[in-house]
């Protein structure tokens, strides 16, 4: 039977930052409808060698084929080249796209963007629901702090702490997230969320292995009822883009580490079938991405290619999350 997923409260809503990517967008066509309310995912708009312009396009056609009915996102679009004069930005752009599909989205601002973009992004506000994601990279600054148009009250606030990849980063970071909430907490967010991913670039060589969820034992530490959680879900916060074709690999999330399946000489059936031999598989009913990794571990033709391995491994990551989020 599926999972019975309970209702969880706003201020535990799970915001995944993913790269706009057709694996990513694959494990969110397939997210199960009760979680679509339960997630607020933040995409990155990755550049490619084929321009911003038809970045963007293609960007939005996903977003419209791919975002459930009642999941709302954010966009970032800082990885792209932005326009000195502010204007047809790509943010731009992708707001009046998505407003045209019918899709409400946040636009994503930083506090260190010109007050030309800071326009911009208010003006997406305006098209969508009156609301922006403010992503923090770095330390907040002392004076104002949004443009006319976006004060905090109508902002959720993304305190984005990048790669927490040991327990030496884990103490580095933990009180630069208190120092950032201390200055948050003075003012009106709509919501307030940390976010860290703990996937290494590089995946180890001998498998199985354990990777923690450093990202998780960070917000653990920082027990604070008003902040909601956030990660890079199995994937690295930088963008990669390996020369080679990756070997067969699955990253399966549990409720402190990641399994790393991967092997250059076994194919996916048999990692698949190690998954599901595991004491704590929830079963092929448990999220889409677990259904397919049952029917490879059955023999169902078709193992995929890197990209069907990461929406798998991303279906379950976000599946996991908010139904360990609702246990806390």
């Amino acid at each position: 039977m599926p999972i019975d997923y309970p209702a969880l409260p706003l201020m535990t809503m799970y915001v995944p930052i993913l790269k706009a990517r057709k694996g990513e967008f694959r494990a969110i066509a397939e997210l199960a409808a009760p979680l679509a309310p339960l997630v607020m995912p933040v995409f990155e708009v990755v550049p490619t060698a084929n321009g911003p312009g038809k970045d963007l396009w293609s960007f939005s056609l996903k977003v419209a084929d791919s975002v459930p009915e009642g999941l709302l996102i954010a966009v970032d679009t800082h990885r792209l080249a932005v326009p000195l004069s502010g204007i047809h930005s790509p943010l731009d752009y992708v707001a009046h796209d998505l407003a045209a599909f019918g899709v409400p989205m946040l636009p994503v601002v930083h506090l260190t963007d010109p007050p030309a973009q800071l326009a911009v992004a208010a003006h997406a506000a305006r098209l969508h629901l009156g609301r922006a994601l403010v992503r923090l990279t770095g330390d907040p600054p002392e004076g104002p702090i949004l443009a006319p148009g976006l004060p905090p009250e109508q902002c959720d606030l993304l305190l984005d702490m990048a790669s927490v990849l040991s327990d030496r980063d884990l103490t580095r970071t933990e009180p630069l997230v208190r120092k950032y909430l201390a200055w948050a907490h003075r003012r009106p967010w709509r919501s307030i969320t940390v976010a860290a991913g703990a996937m290494p670039a590089i995946l180890p060589r001998h498998t199985p292995a354990e990777i923690p969820r450093w990202d998780l034992a960070l917000w653990h530490r920082i027990e604070d009822p008003d902040v909601q959680y956030g990660d890079y879900g199995i994937a690295h916060p930088q963008t990669t883009n390996p020369r080679w074709r990756p070997s067969p690999n699955l990253r399966y999330t549990g409720d402190t580490t990641w399994q790393i399946h991967r092997s250059p000489d076994s194919d996916m059936y048999h990692l698949c079938r190690a998954v599901i031999s595991s004491d704590t598989w929830p079963g092929p009913d448990f999220s889409w991405g677990d259904a397919e990794i049952a029917a490879r571990a059955a023999g169902q033709p078709g193992p995929g290619n890197a990209t069907n391995w990461r929406a798998w491994g991303t279906s379950h990551h976000l599946a996991h999350v908010v139904h360990q989020l609702t246990r806390q």
